[in-house]
């Protein structure tokens, strides 16, 4: 009975056993699951936790924020050509390009179209779409719009593009961008976006850009005419000093491309054949953030009160690569007798360039001005003098100079309520604004008060007259500087360099 016993207690003993052993198996394995699993969960939280302050990152290219920048083909992404635009063109299309550069045109405009034709691409947005329905007189159209939230237009929209100079590199900055202006902005008004490149846009980049927004968006080559060194150019002596640059570690003063988008920004994207019929751009670069809600329109602002120009940051420029511009701004002031209300803004007390300017970067104006015969005039006479590619003159000192010389003060305007950062300049809004309770700023200093900000001039100045006389009296100073440089300035002129630099203190 003892032995019947004991294996009737065994016989039990043996099954919990292999139970308790299956159990702990089940636990093990589910354990480890979820701890493999964990890292993925916690990512994907995470990025979506990043994905609400996408407005203080640029965009990261890593596996973990697949989610965010990596460009997204769609389905619904339909690229076209341009109404009115020709749709068909041979295999071989460098030959092409060739042959249109090679062929005498009487029409340059009509040139260039004809140039960049086979690289001028187009997409329909779905907001442009939606209305078009809409205004013919389709309910279903409208509630497609509040489905996807689109905005129906507004009847006061400007005749106005985003203008965007870019790379295919730069795609994956530009969508953080992209996505920030979106919704801050431009989610209630579906401005067109107009993307311009020295080189072919790639399909990748086209397709992920326009999957991004609403609105319709254009990508087009620049004409060879806009993007290289001018026949007047010596081009043995502006490789030379661009390598005399490079050795004194002036920022980008070794580039040529740098100075060709500098030229191009000058004097050339506002004459593109895709922007012939805009009257508004506002110029967005990639991996700028904007920290601030605009429930209003700035371009439509811009048109109703008379302004042309406007900017969000004013510093100074560096002086290793405007050497002779305010030389030849002077120069061309005087043979045009030109006057102003503010050029003040731009000097020193010893008539010399205080090196202020707005930063082009961002800025909202107006394209007919840029257009006009007077604008045309300062460009193609400082392009003459060289210094675009001699020097390394940028495009804003050339923005903020003629500015000042052709536009009054009250036609210029500075966008106080939009939260900006550029590299490592970053301006917000006052926190005693109301405009402040639109904005998720970051915790870094405010650019509009750092000693390097040229804003504390701009609100302190007070219109003066300009006059032809201001302008022979700044070059001539001008001029004595050069020669006590030199150290052949007349003894009267060191005098009276002494006064100015002891008044100039104060």
């Amino acid at each position: 009975m003892k032995g019947t016993g004991i294996r009737r207690l065994a016989v039990p003993s043996a099954v919990s056993l292999c139970v308790a052993c299956v159990y702990f198996a089940c636990v093990v394995v589910i354990c480890r699951s979820a701890l493999n699993e964990r890292p993925m969960r916690v990512g994907s939280e995470q990025s979506v936790l990043e994905d609400e302050y996408l407005w203080k990152q640029t965009a990261r290219i890593d596996k973990e924020a697949e989610n965010v920048t990596e460009p997204r083909w769609s389905a619904n992404v339909t690229l076209g050509r341009l109404p009115g635009w020709p749709t068909e063109f041979p295999s071989d299309l460098d030959a092409y390009r060739t042959r249109v550069l090679a062929t005498p045109w009487i029409n340059v405009t009509e040139k260039h179209r004809a140039e960049i034709a086979p690289w001028v691409w187009h997409h329909r947005g779905l907001a442009d779409n939606l209305q078009s329905q809409l205004d013919a007189g389709s309910r279903g159209a409208l509630a497609e719009m509040a489905r996807l939230g689109i905005v129906p237009r507004a009847s006061s929209l400007a005749n106005a593009a985003f203008v965007v100079l870019i790379r295919n590199r730069e795609l994956h900055a530009f969508l953080a961008t992209m996505r920030q202006l979106e919704d801050r902005f431009n989610r209630r008004f579906h401005y067109p976006y107009v993307f311009l490149n020295d080189e072919p846009f790639t399909d990748e980049f086209m397709h992920a850009v326009s999957a991004n927004t609403h609105s319709n968006v254009t990508f087009a080559r620049i004409p060879h005419d806009h993007w290289r060194v001018p026949e007047f150019v010596n081009e043995g002596q502006a490789t030379r000093a661009r390598e005399q640059m490079a050795a004194r570690g002036v920022v980008y003063g070794g580039s040529l491309s740098y100075r060709h988008m500098c030229r191009f920004n000058s004097g050339f994207f506002y004459k593109h054949p895709v922007l012939q019929n805009v009257d508004w751009y506002w110029r967005v670069e990639p991996g700028v953030d904007f920290y601030c809600d605009l429930d209003y329109d700035p371009f439509a602002f811009m048109r109703d009160s008379g302004k042309k120009y406007s900017f969000v940051i004013a510093l100074r420029e560096l002086a290793e690569t405007v050497p002779t511009l305010w030389d030849h701004t002077l120069q061309f002031m005087l043979e045009r007798n030109i006057t102003s209300n503010w050029m003040s803004y731009f000097v020193s007390r010893t008539g010399e360039y205080n090196l202020c300017h707005f930063w082009s970067n961002f800025e909202i104006a107006s394209l007919n001005w840029l257009r006009s015969p007077e604008y045309a005039a300062y460009f193609t006479y400082l392009d003459r003098a060289q210094g675009f590619f001699m020097e390394r003159w940028g495009d804003a000192p050339v923005h903020s100079l003629a500015a000042g010389m052709l536009l009054r003060r009250d036609e210029v305007h500075f966008f106080d309520d939009i939260g900006y950062r550029h590299d490592a300049f970053a301006r917000c809004p006052a926190s005693t604004s109301a405009a402040y309770n639109r904005c998720r700023c970051p915790d870094e200093p405010n650019f509009d008060t750092s000693p390097g900000s040229c804003l504390p001039r701009w609100k302190r100045l007070d219109e003066a007259e300009w006059t032809h006389r201001d302008t022979r009296e700044a070059l001539r100073l001008v001029s004595e500087r050069r020669l006590f440089a030199t150290g052949v300035e007349p003894p009267i002129a060191v005098e009276r360099r002494r006064w100015y630099d002891f008044f100039g203190a104060f």
